[in-house]
C-alpha cells in the first residue's frame, strides 16, 4: 500500500503529461536533443537525458543534470461513414459523422542527473513520463439493429449511456453509465543508472527501472454484459499499478568518426488494475520490451549523421496485442451472452472482455527507423530528423482505432541548443507527428444471420459492402525545452 500511495502521488503530479507525439505509448525520444532528431541518438551522448534510453551514456558524461518541460498539442479523432443499403442487421453501428477524441494542451516533464565517480564510472537517475489519452463524447450508437426484441439506440460512441428514448432499449443493452468513450493513461518511469567504461572506447551500463501507471476507461458500459467481470469494465475512476524491469546498454567508439550504441529495456511487469479487470486481459498492462540500435558518423568536423532502429514489442503484451476478432467475438461471446443475459450465473467465456482470447488494443509490434543530423558551430548546435514506422494499430482494427486512435506513423523534427556558458546549456526541439488517416471497415455494422435447421445460431460479420467505413486520424505538435547544468 505504501508503494501504491507513492505512485499515486507521482502520477497525480504528471497526470496531464499524456498526449505526447509517440509511437503507440512510447515516446519518440528522451530529451530535447533526441527529439530534435526525431528520436535518433542511441549512439550519441550530449547530456544526461541520453541515460534515459542508453545507461552506458553516463560513463562519457561529466557530472550534471538536465530539467525539461515539453508541451504537446494533439489533434485526432475518427469519422464514421454510413452503412450500406444491404445491411438489414448490425451488431454495433456508430453514428455517421466526425468525432474529435484527442485535443488539448499537455505538459511533458522529464529530468536526468549524472554523477561521475572517476574516469571510468558514473551513476545517476532520471524520470520521464508518457501515456495515451483519447476521450470522445456527443455521439450515439445502435446495438443489435434488426434483431427482434434486442435492438437498442444508445447515447455514447459505444453505447455506454442511456437509451435515446424509452422504446429503443427494451432488452437493456445500453450501458446506462458514462457516455464519454476512451482511455486516460499516464505512465512514469523512474530509473537509476550505473555506467562503466571497460576500455577507453567501450562503455556499458545497467539501469533498474521502476514504473507506475494511472488509468481510467470510460464509455464501455454496453460491453459490461459481454465481460467476465461486468462491474469492472468501465467508469470506475482512476486505478493505479506499479512494477519494473531492467534497461541495459553499451556505447562503442570504433574510430574514424564512427560510434555505435545499443540499448534494451525489458518488459516492465505491472501489478493488476483491479477496477478494470473485466476489460484488461490478465488485469495488468505491462510495458512492452524495447530494443534500440544506433550509429553515428562524424563526416565533417562539427557535423554528424545518426541512424537508429527501434523495435517496440507490443505483440508480447496480450492486453495490447489481442485483436478484436469480430467473428470469434460474435460466435463465442456476443450471441451466447445476448441469449443468456437474463439468466443467473452466466458462464465465463474466453472470448469475452477480460478473457484470455478477448478483445485488446489490437496493436502489433512496430519497427521504427530514424535518421538525424546535428551540426555545431561555436556555441550553437542545430538538428533535424525524420522517423517512420511507428503506427501499432492493425489496419483491420476498426473499434480499437476509434477507442484509441494512436495511428501516427511519421515524425519530422528540428532542434537547437545554445551554450550560455561552459556549464550552462539551453535546448529546444519541435516535433511534428505527421497527420495520418487509417481507414478500416466496421464489420460489426453489417451482420448476416447464419441459420441451421431453421434456428438462428449466429451472425456472419465478415467484410461486405454494407460495412461502415471508419477513418481514424491523429497529428501532434510537440515543443520541448531543456536547461542543462554541468558541475565540477
Amino acid at each position: 500500500m505504501q508503494w501504491r500511495a507513492f505512485w499515486a502521488l507521482c502520477l497525480c503530479g504528471v497526470a496531464v503529461s499524456v498526449g505526447n507525439a509517440s509511437n503507440g505509448m512510447n515516446a519518440v525520444g528522451t530529451g530535447a536533443i533526441q527529439l530534435g532528431m526525431a528520436g535518433a541518438g542511441t549512439a550519441m551522448v550530449e547530456d544526461a537525458t541520453a541515460t534515459l534510453r542508453n545507461p552506458a551514456a553516463g560513463a562519457w558524461l561529466e557530472s550534471g543534470m538536465v530539467a525539461e518541460l515539453g508541451v504537446a498539442i494533439p489533434d485526432g479523432g475518427y469519422r464514421a461513414g454510413p452503412r450500406g443499403d444491404a445491411a438489414p442487421f448490425g451488431l454495433l453501428d456508430l453514428a455517421p459523422g466526425r468525432q474529435t477524441s484527442i485535443t488539448g494542451v499537455f505538459p511533458l516533464p522529464s529530468f536526468a542527473r549524472n554523477w561521475r565517480i572517476d574516469d571510468r564510472t558514473a551513476f545517476g537517475w532520471g524520470l520521464s513520463a508518457s501515456g495515451l489519452k483519447s476521450l470522445s463524447d456527443g455521439s450515439d450508437t445502435t446495438l443489435a439493429r434488426g434483431v427482434p426484441g434486442f435492438a437498442a439506440n444508445c447515447e455514447g460512441t459505444f453505447g455506454g449511456g442511456n437509451a435515446t428514448s424509452a422504446l429503443t432499449d427494451l432488452s437493456g443493452l445500453c450501458g446506462q453509465s458514462g457516455t464519454t468513450l476512451g482511455v486516460d493513461l499516464t505512465q512514469i518511469l523512474l530509473s537509476a543508472h550505473w555506467a562503466y567504461r571497460l576500455t577507453p572506447t567501450l562503455a556499458v551500463g545497467v539501469s533498474p527501472v521502476l514504473a507506475g501507471q494511472r488509468i481510467a476507461l470510460r464509455g464501455l458500459g454496453a460491453f459490461a454484459a459481454f465481460s467476465n467481470a461486468p462491474d469492472k469494465v468501465t467508469d470506475n475512476g482512476f486505478d493505479y499499478a506499479y512494477g519494473g524491469g531492467l534497461r541495459v546498454g553499451l556505447l562503442w567508439e570504433l574510430g574514424a568518426g564512427v560510434g555505435i550504441g545499443a540499448a534494451y529495456q525489458s518488459r516492465l511487469y505491472q501489478t493488476d488494475f483491479d477496477r478494470y479487470s473485466g476489460a484488461i486481459i490478465g488485469k495488468s498492462l505491462d510495458f512492452a520490451p524495447v530494443l534500440n540500435l544506433g550509429v553515428q558518423y562524424q563526416f565533417l568536423p562539427g557535423h554528424r549523421l545518426l541512424i537508429d532502429f527501434e523495435q517496440i514489442r507490443y505483440g508480447d503484451v496480450k492486453a495490447l496485442s489481442n485483436t478484436v476478432a469480430a467473428q470469434r467475438f460474435t460466435d463465442e461471446c456476443f450471441v451466447p451472452r445476448l441469449l443468456s443475459r437474463n439468466l443467473p450465473n452466466t458462464a465465463m467465456l474466453d472470448a469475452c472482455l477480460g478473457g484470455n482470447a478477448g478483445p485488446g488494443f489490437g496493436w502489433h509490434s512496430v519497427e521504427v527507423y530514424k535518421v538525424g543530423y546535428q551540426g555545431e558551430r561555436g556555441r550553437l548546435s542545430w538538428r533535424a530528423g525524420f522517423s517512420w514506422g511507428g503506427n501499432p494499430v492493425g489496419k483491420d482494427q476498426a473499434l480499437p482505432s476509434v477507442f484509441a486512435p494512436a495511428v501516427t506513423d511519421q515524425h519530422a523534427a528540428i532542434g537547437l541548443s545554445w551554450k550560455l556558458s561552459p556549464r550552462l546549456n539551453l535546448g529546444w526541439a519541435l516535433l511534428y507527428a505527421v497527420n495520418n488517416t487509417q481507414r478500416t471497415l466496421n464489420t460489426l455494422s453489417s451482420a448476416r444471420p447464419v441459420l441451421l435447421q431453421g434456428q438462428l445460431l449466429t451472425f456472419n460479420v465478415d467484410a461486405d459492402p454494407g460495412d461502415q467505413l471508419i477513418e481514424a486520424n491523429l497529428s501532434v505538435w510537440q515543443s520541448q525545452f531543456s536547461l542543462g547544468w554541468t558541475f565540477d
